[in-house]
């Protein structure tokens, strides 16, 4: 299971909710698919830069030798790259023959990585194997221009040659763990992050990258040490407080998580994704005004269809435990900011849930009159049909609810429910057997243990009648 998002969240699927208002897998699941990113910190870091970027001409011994006339070109060379990348490459392409020296193809390999070629940096790094081919340092640059061109499974046999040919630093193992990981291969990426955070212990992304790794592997607790520790170091860093958070999830402790999340809030780096779920668990929590101004900025954020989901299961919640002014405001609020961009079915079903409100408040007349819109502009709306049959179940009309009721039986999604509630009512009106007879059927298409004891007594009741 993948826990990478661009937002930075890595879902827990532990999380379980009393009142399904967590968010966890509408946010996650669409984004699991996602890699997740090395910061663009680690590129342009010192170690990086003198480790790759400033990788040029010949280290060691068991590297390929200069002649005479490129040792000069690159002395040269060394002065233009400073203030002229791609003059040093024109320059390095018009010297580079069968016969020169690797070593001219694996700067202007480093050089195209400098300048975000991947591409062309893969075909000089080979170039320069296939010259001389032991060539460490090749191996090793080959494997972060594939790592750059996300071709990960190459990157990583590439990493593993370099290492066996005796470059064993962090920034090696370090993309080595990255490609591991990312390829889902768990254990191993948090053996390679070891030694990263071994050899480079100052290094955040080899130590976030274990936490990964430590979160798959569900050792909740190690990783929420490690996510301290860094956040003791860099206090400032929004991005910490969001993976503490998805770790306080995943160990089941929401209120942590929400305190990271309104800490990333109040520093304004809050997303979309993370202030609806710190909404949901806010609303969870029964702290419904906190829950709407966060919903509220996460909309401000947002503005999309898509969020109608999120704020439905809530305002559904939020009916359920009678809240209702909580629910109008949050109907409210979904109406100005997204209610431009709803499609027909989500603003049908906003109504749906404004007249069931309606109807929780006794507002019943105002109820039927929002409801008799809805089935108006679309009369296979099996909910507003079974509101609206509860409504007239109200006022005593039974044939009229009878009639509505029937309407709903026919339309699959709300059968089971049309039924039981049917069935209620003909319980109400003391035809005990036409009532078993529907809640029977309801049983049937969708079995509850509470449904099944309510049935018996009805049967009972029947019986006694007779």
């Amino acid at each position: 299971m993948k826990y990478y998002t661009n937002s930075g969240f890595l879902f827990s699927s532990k999380l379980r909710s009393s009142i399904c208002l967590l968010s966890v897998f509408a946010l996650g699941l669409s984004l699991f698919g996602q890699r997740y990113p090395l910061s663009e910190n680690l590129w342009s870091s010192p170690e990086f830069k003198d480790r790759v970027m400033g990788s040029y001409g010949v280290h060691t011994q068991l590297e390929p030798k200069l002649a005479e006339e490129e040792s000069e070109l690159f002395r040269t060379l060394s002065v233009i790259l400073d203030t002229d990348l791609e003059q040093g490459a024109q320059m390095l392409q018009q010297n580079i023959t069968p016969e020169s020296s690797a070593a001219l193809d694996f700067t202007l390999g480093t050089i195209r990585i400098q300048q975000n070629d991947p591409a062309k940096a893969i075909e000089s790094y080979k170039a320069a194997i296939k010259k001389f081919p032991n060539f460490m340092r090749a191996y090793k640059n080959l494997g972060l221009a594939y790592i750059q061109n996300e071709n990960l499974e190459e990157a990583a046999t590439m990493l593993v040659k370099g290492l066996e040919l005796g470059g064993g630093d962090g920034l090696s193992y370090g993309l080595l763990g990255y490609a591991y990981l990312n390829m889902d291969m768990i254990s191993s990426a948090l053996n390679a992050y070891n030694l990263a955070i071994a050899l480079s212990p100052k290094e955040t992304d080899w130590k976030l990258g274990k936490i990964r790794c430590l979160v798959d592997l569900e050792n909740y607790d190690e990783a929420a040490g490690l996510i301290a520790e860094l956040i003791s170091d860099n206090p400032q860093n929004y991005e910490l407080y969001m993976h503490q958070a998805n770790i306080a999830l995943a160990r089941e402790r929401p209120l942590e998580a929400m305190t990271n999340l309104e800490i990333v809030r109040r520093m304004n780096k809050g997303t979309a994704d993370s202030l609806f779920l710190l909404a949901d668990i806010y609303a969870n929590k029964g702290m419904y005004a906190l829950a709407i101004s966060a919903y509220d900025d996460a909309m401000s954020l947002s503005g999309k269809k898509d969020d109608f989901a999120k704020t439905r299961r809530a305002m559904q919640a939020f009916i359920e435990f009678q809240a209702f002014e909580e629910a109008k405001q949050l109907s409210e609020l979904v109406t100005r900011r997204i209610g431009s961009v709803l499609e027909k079915e989500q603003r049908l079903e906003l109504l749906n849930l404004n007249a069931e409100l309606e109807l929780s408040l006794n507002n019943s007349e105002a109820a039927a009159t929002t409801l008799e819109k809805i089935i108006e502009e679309d009369p296979m709306n099996g909910r507003a049909l079974i509101l609206l049959a509860r409504h007239a179940w109200q006022k005593k009309d039974y044939e009229e609810a009878d009639f509505l009721y029937e309407r709903a039986e026919n339309i699959e999604e709300v059968k089971a429910q049309a039924l039981l509630q049917h069935g209620q009512m003909k319980v109400e009106q003391r035809d005990y057997a036409a009532a078993a007879n529907l809640i029977r059927e309801s049983l049937d298409l969708n079995y509850s243990p509470q449904v099944a004891d309510y049935l018996r007594d009805v049967e009972e009741a029947s019986r006694m009648v007779f």
